[in-house]
């Protein structure tokens, strides 16, 4: 019986610490006022890309094997890594605000399960 109880309480536990967690990223997101995806974001974007593309083409031409589907496969992840390094710098200060109120949720569910575990006797 107290395995169940013990098992109940951290699946509780861990919904709780999920939901914390969703709800600090909105919150984060809220408080920043910044839409992820606006009309500066998808021009920034594009510098990125086109740079990756670039590289991964001449990449992979510089190599011994010269051959276009090599250069074409190469241009493909250097597009991509690109993408993702400009999404990442684009989104960075809506991205640092959500995480920011992540962890101030998730540290405050998990200071309630401290103390409710660890009850503090004033004497």
């Amino acid at each position: 019986m107290k395995l169940t109880q013990s098992l109940q309480s951290d699946v509780t536990y861990v919904k709780d610490l999920i939901g914390a967690g969703w709800a600090g990223i909105d919150s984060g997101r809220r408080e920043s006022g910044e839409r992820v995806m606006t009309p500066a974001f998808k021009r920034t974007v594009w510098v990125p890309i086109v740079i990756g593309t670039a590289l991964g083409v001449l990449a992979a031409c510089s190599k011994r094997s010269r051959k276009v589907h090599h250069a074409v496969l190469g241009g493909l992840v250097g597009s991509v890594v690109g993408f993702g390094g400009g999404v990442a710098w684009a989104s960075r200060g809506v991205t640092g605000a959500a995480a920011r109120g992540a962890v101030d949720k998730v540290n405050t569910v998990r200071d309630a399960r401290w103390l409710r575990k660890n009850p503090i006797a004033y004497a």
